[in-house]
């Protein structure tokens, strides 16, 4: 769980972190700043460890 706070209405919320689409429950605005805890982010693009099909 990371704790974010909405950039447009102000309000700060729990979500959980791992959730790919993380919006507002309040005004449903994608522009959230983290407060505390940590975002799990995926495999960088300069990873060696990619397939190709």
């Amino acid at each position: 769980m990371a704790k974010f706070k909405c950039l447009e209405c102000k309000k700060e919320f729990e979500l959980d972190s791992s959730s790919p689409d993380r919006r507002c429950p309040e005004c449903m605005s994608r522009y959230l700043e983290l407060v505390s805890g940590e975002i799990q982010r995926g495999k960088s693009w300069s990873s060696k460890t990619y397939s190709a099909r």
